[in-house]
């Protein structure tokens, strides 16, 4: 019902739906918020082989740090989702406020971290109907489950459970139920989603690759040689207050800060400052650029050689490995008297393994992060980096307002 075969240079073509408008959208606001990619197309694909690209449009005066909305125009549908011409619009939003964002809103328990309601001119069930209850998006089950995939997929190659809020709005839906005289009963506010279930490919490296790239080359090109990488905002208050340096200029490497080190040797960087949450970037001691845990999780085994390195004991190691948390493991290692030494051990193996990878053509810092415990350890030549990083990126922020 959803899609029709037309054949052309051998390719299934799939109808548009609804649906499938709003997981393109859903998918490209949910690459921009969080690894900074603007997609201009987005292909899903259906039972068959039936798929089709959507063209993406970005509102780019509905986008920042904490907010990223993408829209597509609905064009070519069948019945019954006829919606042509119709504008099908989705934020994502990160969550401050999880009552709030709770509210009116519907969840998919394989996704836990993402909340999904309708904004303007998207019906809210005034009854229960198949798979939609009482109050809840009038969004049919498998648009809404392609819906939760679409940006499920973003924060698995992110390696984070983000809290988000997904809005799904379509400005002339409630013109458009007007004209409907069947089931006005049922819903309030706008139209119905529709769609079956499908796939979109997941977020390719190379566009993780090319965000790092294009935010390093913005700040080269504007004369910047000290550029502050981190991988995400997390730790931000305590960065900024220990080492007083803001991350609002930083250059996001994501799980990828080898990706940010050889771009900046490429573009020839003279300074660079790396900070962030100790969980991810302790792994660089172990010579791990790909920091994301399902490629590589050593956090473990890393502070348990260490601490046996620096004098522990081999019980010590193995409470260590059986640890959840490096929080777990950094409030052991403290009341065990190994702390200072533990992370001084780690910090001149993260030193050797950043040079190795910048082949000495980059003066660089390496601060490692704890929401909990604060500053927990910086490489050698950390302090002389901030200094001239700050500098030049203080100078770059007040470009930026």
């Amino acid at each position: 019902m959803d899609r029709y075969v037309g054949r052309d240079m051998g390719l299934t073509l799939s109808h548009a739906t609804t649906g499938d408008c709003a997981a393109a959208a859903a998918r490209a606001a949910a690459a921009n918020l969080i690894f900074k990619i603007d997609y201009e197309n987005v292909t899903i694909s259906h039972k068959g082989g039936a798929s089709r690209a959507y063209t993406v449009k970005r509102n780019p005066a509905r986008c920042d740090a904490d907010h990223s909305e993408y829209s597509v125009l609905m064009e070519g549908g069948a019945a019954p989702d006829i919606r042509d011409k119709a504008t099908i619009t989705v934020s994502v939003s990160r969550i401050t406020d999880i009552a709030g964002a709770a509210e009116n809103s519907c969840i998919d328990i394989r996704h836990g971290n993402l909340f999904l309601k309708s904004g303007e001119g998207v019906g809210i069930a005034s009854e229960n109907k198949p798979g939609i209850r009482k109050g809840e998006p009038l969004i049919e089950k498998e648009a809404r489950a392609l819906i939760f995939d679409a940006v499920a997929g973003v924060c698995e190659a992110s390696d984070g459970a983000q809290l988000l809020l997904i809005t799904v709005s379509c400005p002339e839906g409630i013109m458009i139920a007007a004209k409907q005289t069947i089931g006005q009963n049922t819903f309030l506010g706008g139209i119905t989603i529709m769609g079956s279930y499908g796939s979109i490919p997941p977020v390719h490296m190379r566009d993780i690759s090319n965000s790092i790239d294009n935010q390093i080359l913005f700040q080269t090109r504007q004369g910047i040689k000290s550029i502050l990488v981190s991988p995400g905002k997390y730790c931000a208050e305590v960065i900024n207050s220990q080492l007083h340096v803001d991350l609002k200029t930083s250059i996001m490497c994501y799980n990828f800060p080898g990706q940010a080190i050889d771009k900046a040797v490429q573009e020839h960087v003279e300074n660079l400052l790396l900070v962030g949450n100790v969980g991810k970037l302790v792994k660089l001691s172990a010579g791990i650029m790909n920091t994301n845990s399902t490629a590589s999780d050593a956090r473990r085994e890393i502070f348990a050689a260490h601490t046996a390195m620096v004098g522990g004991t081999s019980s010590q190691a193995r409470i260590i490995m059986g640890c959840s948390s490096v929080d777990e493991i950094i409030a052991l290692i403290d009341s065990w008297g190994l702390r200072d030494r533990v992370m001084s051990s780690i910090m001149a193996q993260i030193h050797e393994s950043v040079r190795r990878r910048c082949g000495g053509r980059l003066n660089f810092g390496v601060a490692l992060f704890s929401e909990t415990f604060g500053l927990l350890g910086q490489t050698v030549n950390t302090k002389n980096v901030i200094v001239k990083v700050s500098q030049e990126q203080y100078a770059l922020s007040l470009k930026m307002k």
